[in-house]
């Protein structure tokens, strides 16, 4: 479905609705090429946005609750800004007012948008990595040393092209190549059939008693198996004889069981949390103007913690400003209707530290 380049919009009122919006944003680009779209609908879709933000600032705890009608318009453009390589100069404008962080989380992960360029090139490789310390990409390529001379530079140029299109310049790039992975022997192989089998024995009965996992604190070793329940679970003794005797009736062998428990608010809580600490490491580190080496958060006690790591000093004379500007930008996503959903009524703290772990704020 296209647009005849002679229909020309002068309302925002007059902008056709689809049947998805999605195939609406997707054709967007081409109708402000094309013309379809004029400098007043431009202007009025910068108008809207900025009362858009007023609302959410006015309403920002109860917007989620009720109809907030604002140009599909301006919906469009600012999904079309974070999913797209096209901007006009209207999209740039818009671009600027919307929260750095909140294009973060809306965006796809770099390590997806990467995983997928490498496959679309058809390249072979393996081990794709985004980590923040050392602050890299890395990527190993699979194939014979001609194959990997032959590739490794485009492979870079194309890991650069994705990060520059993001405005992420803290990271450096390694492309090396995959090393030769050996097949397991029988004995290996016969070792994790085993684990196997007494992984499903265990979680059998696990299910049996609600819980779809081991957890995550888990191991099955030298006759020790472990995994986690909630500490609110009562029947912890239970659930451990019936692992010992379904794996004896079996003869899988006799086993030691260690439970270890969590809090379960406090796992809730984390879960919610861990988007949001991940945006602010991705987007705070990505970029060398925030001089931010990691972020981390505690989960243990009331509230809630981020803490920011930076490579700044008391001393450096633009300390001030760094700081002002990481605490602007991670405040304005917090305060973001879509960080309020997954907060809730947490209370909480975002502390940033010196290069020595002296606060800075």
């Amino acid at each position: 479905m296209g647009y005849k380049k002679e229909v020309i919009i002068h309302s925002l009122d007059q902008l056709q609705v689809p049947k998805t919006l999605e195939k609406f944003i997707e054709e967007l680009p081409e109708r402000y090429v094309d013309g379809n779209i004029n400098e007043e609908i431009e202007e009025q879709i910068d108008k809207d946005w900025n009362a858009f933000r007023i609302d959410v600032k006015k309403q920002k705890r109860t917007f989620g609750k009720k109809a907030v009608t604002f140009s599909l318009s301006l919906a469009a453009a600012c999904v079309l800004f974070i999913g797209s390589t096209f901007v006009s100069p209207a999209m740039a404008k818009i671009a600027s007012k919307i929260p750095y962080l909140n294009m973060v989380i809306e965006s796809k992960p770099v390590i997806d948008e990467i995983s997928e360029a490498l496959d679309e090139k058809g390249y072979k490789w393996d081990g794709l990595g985004v980590v923040v310390k050392p602050r890299e990409v890395s990527v190993m390529i699979v194939g014979s040393d001609e194959y990997f001379n032959q590739v490794k530079l485009s492979v870079e140029e194309l890991i650069r092209d994705i990060l520059k299109s993001r405005n992420f310049d803290a990271y450096e790039i390694k492309v090396s190549r995959a090393p030769v992975i050996e097949e397991p022997t029988l004995d290996e192989k016969k070792e994790w059939e085993e684990y196997e089998k007494i992984s499903d024995v265990v979680l059998e009965v696990l299910q049996k008693y609600g819980y779809n996992s081991l957890g995550q604190e888990n191991g099955i070793n030298n006759g020790l198996i472990e995994f986690e329940l909630p500490k609110t679970e009562t029947r912890t003794e239970d659930i451990k004889k019936q692992i010992v005797e379904s794996l004896r009736q079996q003869q899988m062998g006799e086993f030691s069981i260690k439970v270890h428990t969590y809090d379960p608010y406090k796992r809730e809580r984390e879960s919610r949390w861990l988007p949001i600490v991940n945006t602010i490491s991705e987007g705070l580190t990505a970029k060398s103007e925030y001089k931010v080496k990691m972020v981390g958060y505690s989960n243990k006690l009331i509230p809630f913690t981020i803490s920011i790591e930076t490579n700044l000093s008391p001393t450096d004379p633009d300390v001030n400003d760094v700081v002002d500007k990481i605490e602007k930008t991670v405040q304005e996503f917090l305060d973001s209707e879509k960080a309020q959903h997954m907060i809730k009524d947490d209370q909480y703290e975002v502390n940033i530290y010196s290069e020595k772990r002296g606060k800075l704020n």
